[in-house]
């Protein structure tokens, strides 16, 4: 497959990230998203076009033709926008960052980091399509066997969690939440979580989102009040009969 280049907007947003996250780790409200840059309409078109055919066919079968057929376009006008389907999903991936670095100021400048997550969590979970989620699932996959799509995926990944943790420190510096917090153990927990729910989503149309989101909740508050550890190593963990520990990085729940 063709190879893709990073842009210099995708560089740009990067930059602006690092600097919301310095500007939370100070102390100070992060700048305000500046909006999309780069990203015209016609490019949003073919964006919406490529997240249709993945959601109809998988990305494995989509090919290059139908992303023009499904946008209305001959391909080789396709070809000067977008080079390659690796090239599309830079595009997706791109515009999707741009989208939750806005949500994730919005909740940094909150004064309320446990309700923000909640509305944030409820606009991922419960109010995003579940074809979105089917989405999700077909990239990942092609993760798992293409080593460019698998970076863009670890690159934003990587992002968000750092901007997550970062919200987090500044809410115990603030008083929200107990110093005692390991910010990043607790955002490995709820990442897991949250790609759970997309892929039960995915996976099991009637899936109860509404009741899994409402668990996902009380998970973070109590990871948050600080009523699970995520220090205990397996040694020191064992249930009540008294029978071995039975791997390592079991939470050990306060009474």
């Amino acid at each position: 497959m063709a190879s893709c280049t990073i842009s210099d907007n995708e560089n740009e947003r990067s930059f602006s990230l690092e600097v919301a996250i310095v500007a939370i780790e100070a102390g100070v409200a992060p700048p305000l998203p500046a909006g999309a840059k780069g990203i015209d309409a016609r490019r949003n078109h073919i964006l919406d076009a490529f997240e249709v055919c993945i959601q109809r066919t998988g990305f494995h079968r989509t090919t290059m033709q139908d992303v023009a057929r499904e946008a209305g376009m001959s391909a080789g006008n396709l070809y000067r926008y977008f080079s390659s389907k690796e090239a599309l999903v830079s595009g997706l991936i791109e515009r999707d960052r741009e989208r939750f670095s806005a949500d994730f100021m919005n909740v940094a400048r909150s004064s309320d980091v446990m309700g923000s997550f909640i509305a944030l969590g409820r606009k991922h979970f419960l109010e995003t399509p579940r074809e979105r989620c089917v989405q999700f699932m077909e990239i990942w996959a092609e993760a798992s066997r293409n080593p460019q799509v698998a970076e863009m995926c670890a690159a934003v990944d990587r992002e968000v969690n750092d901007f997550m943790v970062a919200i987090l420190n500044a809410a115990k510096t603030s008083g929200q939440i107990p110093t005692s917090v390991d910010s990043a153990a607790v955002i490995t927990v709820l990442s897991a979580m949250g790609d759970g729910l997309f892929t039960r989503r995915a996976l099991e149309p009637d899936f109860d989102v509404e009741e899994g989101f409402r668990l996902l909740v009380n998970v973070m508050d109590a990871l948050l009040s600080g009523k699970i550890e995520l220090d205990r190593p397996l040694s020191a963990i064992s249930d009540s009969s008294g029978a071995p520990p039975v791997s390592e990085g079991n939470p050990h729940v306060r009474g």
